[in-house]
């Protein structure tokens, strides 16, 4: 009897990844799109890894705000293409957590350590 299961290729089994994301690409802006996005992700990711090592806050911390910001603007522009198009377009989960952020890390309002009624 002869084994007749093909083996996966590469592509399969990187597709079967937790962090993997298959997309499907119809324009040309798409391919461009998605080379950025590599990019940016190996970049960020070599950042906060280096980050108190070999690279200091004051360098690496501006940086991904004004990643953070472009991606911001690009969902807004997103948004806009999406209406004009009337195609549904579903807030990325990402950004609702990084615009619920309000900057502290815990998608909560921030707060004041110390209040006037703990000073007197």
């Amino acid at each position: 009897m002869q084994n007749t299961e093909k083996i996966p290729s590469r592509w399969e089994v990187l597709a079967r990844e937790r962090n993997a994301r298959v997309i499907l690409c119809n324009t040309a802006d798409t391919y461009v799109l998605l080379d950025i996005a590599k990019s940016a992700d190996r970049g960020l990711k070599a950042l906060r890894s280096r980050l108190l090592i070999s690279l200091s806050p004051e360098k690496v911390i501006p940086l991904i705000e004004e990643y953070t910001e472009k991606v911001l603007a690009l969902h807004k522009t997103v948004e806009i293409i999406c209406k004009t198009a009337n195609i549904k377009y579903p807030t990325p989960r990402g950004v609702k957590q990084i615009e619920g952020n309000n900057g502290n890390g815990n998608n909560k309002e921030d707060k004041p350590i110390l209040d006037n009624d703990t000073l007197n």
